[in-house]
């Protein structure tokens, strides 16, 4: 856990010191029951947004932290300064910026000079406002502006982010933000989902969009050519996320810790050098050689790295879902 992670855990926790831990939990439970139904778009009260806050925002932070640092590993020399963040609610896409984009010294400090949040849900933004309150330097570079994200025109930020954000969309409505960026100043979007079948038809959607547009793609996908995934099956990749005693009480969990699921796409209008392949599924071992599922060359595909093939098997050992595999 890095310096920002523990400190946005500390930051949440601090939010429930005079809070009913058992009602929110509960709370959690019927939120999650509407989620699985897909029928919750908007929160019904103070201690709904306080639950998804405790029971979400943990898991959400990583599956964005990691989709933002593959832009760090795949194309490093476009430089990021400005982001516009569409749908921000406690602000957790700011948080995983903080970690991607830092120059930590003790202290949260960071690389970019302008974030702007928009949100309209007038009270994410003051538990947004609330996580951020022991940061002062940091809350200078942040505005705030309470908006609903169809209406918003200026797109000439590096980076524009939208994290569990389309499944609340029409297609129309995706259609209308990829066009404003496309036509923006703008070098990157990111779009993040849940990791559900549901969640990449929506990614894999708004990858065709923005192909169409003369895009290249970031990540996860090595090429631009058609998706190769079958009809049943779904793109995804995972992160695990460490509990708190109020995550996880909250949760119900009995583990210390829980694997958040997603899916993701970064385009950009810039060049990319692709790697040749990304890990679909977790890697199998046997004592002669590791099975590898790929997504390679507009296929799905199992490729094998034999051991006595010493010098591959070295490079390729380490390597686990969602990993590139460029050897």
């Amino acid at each position: 856990m890095n310096e920002t992670e523990k400190m946005l855990f500390d930051s949440i926790n601090s939010l429930f010191e005079n809070i009913s831990l058992k009602e929110l939990k509960f709370i959690n439970l019927e939120l999650s029951k509407k989620y699985k139904k897909q029928k919750q778009k908007t929160f019904a009260s103070d201690k709904e947004r306080l639950a998804y806050i405790a029971s979400r925002m943990p898991a959400t932070f990583k599956a964005i932290e990691y989709s933002l640092n593959e832009i760090i590993n795949i194309s490093p020399s476009i430089k990021i300064k400005t982001v516009l963040d569409l749908g921000a609610g406690p602000g957790t896409s700011l948080w995983a910026l903080l970690s991607v984009f830092n120059l930590q010294n003790e202290e949260i400090k960071t690389s970019l000079s302008n974030i702007c949040l928009v949100e309209k849900d007038e009270k994410m933004i003051f538990y947004a406002k609330k996580l951020l309150e022991n940061f002062n330097k940091i809350s200078k570079k942040i505005t705030f502006e309470k908006k609903d994200i169809l209406k918003i025109k200026n797109y000439d930020f590096d980076l524009v982010m939208l994290s569990y954000v389309a499944n609340e969309l029409k297609n129309y409505q995706i259609d209308k933000i990829i066009n404003r960026w496309f036509f923006s100043k703008s070098k990157i979007i990111v779009f993040v989902e849940p990791g559900t079948k549901y969640g990449f038809t929506n990614i894999k959607y708004i990858r065709d969009k923005l192909i169409k547009k003369g895009c290249n793609i970031i990540a996860p996908c090595p090429n631009t050519l058609k998706c190769p995934m079958p009809k049943n099956d779904w793109c995804h990749f995972y992160v695990r996320v460490k509990r708190s005693k109020i995550h996880k009480y909250i949760k119900g969990g009995s583990l210390g810790y829980e694997d958040e699921k997603f899916s993701y796409v970064i385009a950009t209008k810039e060049n990319v050098k692709n790697p040749k392949a990304r890990i679909l599924r977790f890697v199998k071992k046997t004592k002669q050689e590791i099975h590898f599922t790929l997504c390679k060359d507009g296929k799905v595909l199992i490729e094998k790295v034999l051991r006595k093939d010493k010098k591959r098997y070295k490079m390729v050992k380490k390597l686990n879902w969602g990993d590139v595999f460029d050897v």
